[in-house]
């Protein structure tokens, strides 16, 4: 198959002459909700290990 990043396929939706600016805010929307969603459900995680490594002691 066809393994690229999300960001180089975004890249070739442009064409030449005519960009589909609808089409590539879709792809870009597409591209930003898994680290998103990830991030609301690990957010406790997230939090705790930030606050973990600026305490010293």
């Amino acid at each position: 198959g066809n393994k690229r990043p999300i960001t180089s396929a975004l890249n070739n939706l442009q064409g030449e002459f005519l960009i589909n600016y609808n089409l590539i805010a879709a792809g870009a929307l597409l591209a930003c909700l898994p680290p998103i969603i990830i991030y609301i459900l690990l957010q406790r995680q997230f939090v705790a290990g930030l606050t973990l490594g600026s305490t010293k002691g």
